[in-house]
């Protein structure tokens, strides 16, 4: 990762905190970018949140999500904190990355409360990246399904990418998972795309929305692309070495 990415990074966190209110931000943006800059990092690093951030302000800017301040606020603070810890050989990243995030809360609420209306809601949408399903009941009432539901579609917008950028990215997990053998790894990776192809919808909000074109043209490519990776990883073209 070059400086001024970094410095990209660590900037457009500083003046989202400011948004926030929060005082001297300053003293909090290095943890965010030590942490998704970790030299294990391939996928789940920079790239990946600044993609889900951008999306996330293409989406508010088309109306392709209708949210309120609070609202985009919680989804933004869900982007950023959902995979500060990441550690693929161990199995609580989520629950450590809401430890975090609370951590953070109750240090910033030591000088001001600002962010004391976000610190469930957002460990709940952290949460629900575990299953990547909607829970029921909703976990907080602040939240609704549609809110968790695009966040959560939020996470999986790689998979509506181009092929190559999505090749990239099916080679950048296997890296990340470069302690397991090929063998393991493909049957491992294999199950969990399966599991997505065996959903009614893969994206959530497809159901909350009736399935319109867009949702569909979504659902359609995803499933192209999950289907190929199979076909890749099943053939041992995938994960190229």
């Amino acid at each position: 990762m070059s400086v001024l990415a970094k410095y990209a990074f660590l900037h457009r966190y500083l003046e989202f905190l400011q948004s926030c209110g929060v005082p001297d931000p300053g003293r909090y943006s290095q943890p965010m970018g030590n942490a998704y800059s970790e030299p294990h990092r391939v996928y789940h690093n920079t790239v990946h949140i600044t993609f889900m951030l951008d999306k996330l302000a293409e989406d508010v800017k088309t109306r392709e999500i209708e949210l309120g301040g609070w609202e985009q606020n919680c989804v933004m603070f869900a982007v950023w904190w959902h995979d500060f810890v990441y550690n693929p050989q161990v199995k609580d990243n989520e629950l450590q990355s809401i430890l975090a995030w609370e951590d953070f809360v109750d240090q910033v609420s030591q000088t001001s409360p600002v962010l004391e209306s976000y610190k469930t809601p957002v460990s709940s949408l952290i949460h629900c990246t575990i299953s990547h399903t909607l829970p029921s009941p909703i976990p907080d009432t602040l939240l609704t399904p549609a809110l968790i539901s695009y966040f959560l579609d939020l996470d999986l917008a790689i998979l509506v990418t181009s092929r190559d950028i999505y090749a990239a990215y099916a080679n950048n997990i296997r890296s990340e998972y470069s302690n397991y053998s090929i063998s393991d790894y493909r049957s491992g990776r294999m199950a969990v795309l399966k599991s997505f192809l065996a959903r009614e919808d893969i994206f959530l909000t497809t159901s909350l929305r009736g399935g319109g074109e867009n949702m569909q043209i979504m659902e359609s490519l995803a499933r192209k692309n999950i289907s190929w990776e199979i076909e890749e990883l099943e053939s041992g073209r995938l994960p190229q070495s």
